[in-house]
C-alpha cells in the first residue's frame, strides 16, 4: 500500500477521479485509460481446480487452423479464394490431428441494431462444425479479425476521431454477438467444442483489455455454462502478456498464445527480409519453460503441481518450395525463402516443446495461408515434412 498507493490517491484527486491520464488535446491517445503498471494492481494468486480445462486441453491436443476462410472479408468462407471443402475434415483426421481451430469474422454482415450474426454465415459455420465433429475432430471456435474493436479500443489501426462512445457501442456488439454464438453452438457436446474469445488483441490498456474479455466471457458462460472458454492476451496474443490479464476463477478456461519466433525467420516476405534458412532459429523450449513458469506463478492449480492449461493457438513458418509464389506477400524471384526442410524442422522442434510443457497446439495453417500452409490444395497432398512434423 505505502507510497505508490498514496501517490495514486493524490493523482486521482487532482484529476477529479476521472481516471484519464492523457492530455485532452492528444487526439492520438486511446479513448480509454492507459495501462496501469502500478504494483498495487497485482492480485495474490488464488489456486483454482483446472481439471475441466485440462481435460479439454488434452482433447484439443494436436490441431491445425482452417484460416483465410470464414475469417476472410467476404460474404462467406470463399472471400479470399480458400473455401473449406467437406473432405478437408477427413484429410485432417486421417493425418492424425485431434482438433481444428476455426477462425471466423463474426462481425461481417452482422446486424448492429439487433446484435445478431449474419444468418448465412452462422449456417455455414454450423455446417462445418458439424462435419468436423462427425469426423471426431474437436472444434476451437474463434472470433477472428475484429479490427474495428481493436482499433476503437486504442489498438492497431486506430483512427483519429475514435471516441469512447464508439468503442462502447462496438464492445456491446462484440459481447452480444458472443451471446448469440455461444447459445447457438451450445447445442454441440461440451467435449467437442470450445470458444476462443478474441483473436490477437492489440488493446494497449490492460484495464480495457480485461473489460472487453470479461464482458464476453460472462456472456458466453451464461449461455454455455459447461463449455471451455479460451483467453488470449495483448501484443497479438503473446504468451508473455499473460501478466496483463485478470482471469476469472473458473476451472474450465485455457490461456492461449501465438508463437512465430523469431519473426526474421517465420515472416520472410511478410514485412521481413527474405534471407531463407540463414535466419533459422528455434528457442521454443526455453521460451515455453519461461511462459509456463509465469502461468504457474499467476494461476496455480489447487493440486499444487499444475496451473492454468495452455494452448499454442497459432505457430508456423512462411516458406517452403513454391508455397508462396501466388500469395500477396512474397519474396522476389531471386530471394530465398526458408526451405521446406527447415520449415518442417522448426515446426517439429516447436511441437516437441509444446508437448513437453503440456500445451495443446494449432498450426497455422491447413491451406492457402500466405505461405504458411502445410497442405497443397492444388495437388491434394501434404507439403514435404508435413504432417509428420506436427503429429509425432
Amino acid at each position: 500500500m505505502k507510497k505508490s498507493l498514496l501517490l495514486l490517491f493524490a493523482i486521482s484527486a487532482i484529476l477529479g477521479m476521472s481516471g484519464a491520464l492523457v492530455a485532452c488535446d492528444d487526439s492520438s491517445a486511446p479513448p480509454v485509460a492507459p495501462t496501469d503498471n502500478n504494483d498495487e494492481s497485482k492480485v495474490t494468486a488464488i489456486p483454482v481446480d483446472y481439471s475441466a480445462g485440462r481435460a479439454m486441453n488434452k482433447r484439443l491436443g494436436k490441431g491445425i487452423n482452417l484460416g483465410n476462410s470464414w475469417d476472410s472479408d467476404g460474404k462467406d468462407d470463399g472471400g479470399w479464394g480458400n473455401p473449406i471443402k467437406d473432405e478437408d475434415f477427413k484429410i485432417i483426421k486421417e493425418a492424425g490431428f485431434n482438433s481444428i481451430r476455426l477462425p471466423v469474422r463474426w462481425q461481417k454482415n452482422s446486424n448492429y441494431e439487433t446484435h445478431t450474426v449474419d444468418p448465412d454465415r452462422l449456417a455455414g459455420v454450423k455446417e462445418d462444425v458439424t462435419l468436423a465433429i462427425n469426423e471426431g475432430l474437436v472444434v476451437l471456435l474463434d472470433f477472428h479479425h475484429y479490427v474495428e474493436l481493436n482499433a476503437l479500443a486504442g489498438g492497431a489501426q486506430r483512427k483519429k476521431g475514435d471516441s469512447v462512445a464508439l468503442f462502447q457501442a462496438e464492445k456491446t456488439h462484440f459481447i452480444e454477438l458472443w451471446r448469440q454464438i455461444a447459445t447457438e453452438f451450445n447445442t454441440f457436446p461440451d467435449s467437442m467444442i470450445a470458444f476462443d474469445i478474441f483473436n490477437e488483441p492489440t488493446i494497449t490498456s490492460t484495464e480495457t483489455l480485461n473489460d472487453v474479455l470479461l464482458g464476453a466471457y460472462q456472456a458466453i458462460r451464461a449461455a454455455a455454462p459447461k463449455k471451455t472458454i479460451m483467453f488470449e492476451s495483448s501484443g497479438y496474443a503473446k504468451f508473455a502478456q499473460i501478466t496483463a490479464l485478470k482471469l476469472p476463477q473458473d476451472g474450465n478456461i485455457i490461456f492461449s498464445g501465438h508463437y512465430y519466433e523469431p519473426y526474421t525467420f517465420s515472416h520472410q516476405g511478410h514485412s521481413y527480409s527474405c534471407i531463407g534458412d540463414a535466419a533459422y532459429s528455434n528457442k521454443a523450449d526455453s521460451d515455453f519453460k519461461g511462459y509456463t513458469a509465469t502461468a504457474k506463478e499467476l494461476y496455480p492449480d489447487v493440486n499444487g503441481t499444475d496451473y492454468i492449461p495452455m494452448n499454442m493457438g497459432e505457430f508456423g513458418i512462411s516458406g517452403g518450395t513454391n508455397q508462396a509464389t501466388k500469395n500477396r506477400y512474397v519474396c522476389e524471384a531471386d530471394q530465398p525463402l526458408p526451405s521446406a526442410s527447415a520449415k518442417a524442422q522448426w515446426a517439429k522442434e516447436t511441437v516437441e516443446a509444446a508437448k513437453k510443457y503440456g500445451m495443446s497446439y494449432h498450426y497455422w495453417g491447413f491451406t492457402k495461408v500466405g505461405g504458411f500452409e502445410a497442405y497443397d490444395r492444388q495437388n491434394s497432398t501434404w507439403y514435404s515434412g508435413f504432417p509428420k512434423s506436427l503429429i509425432n
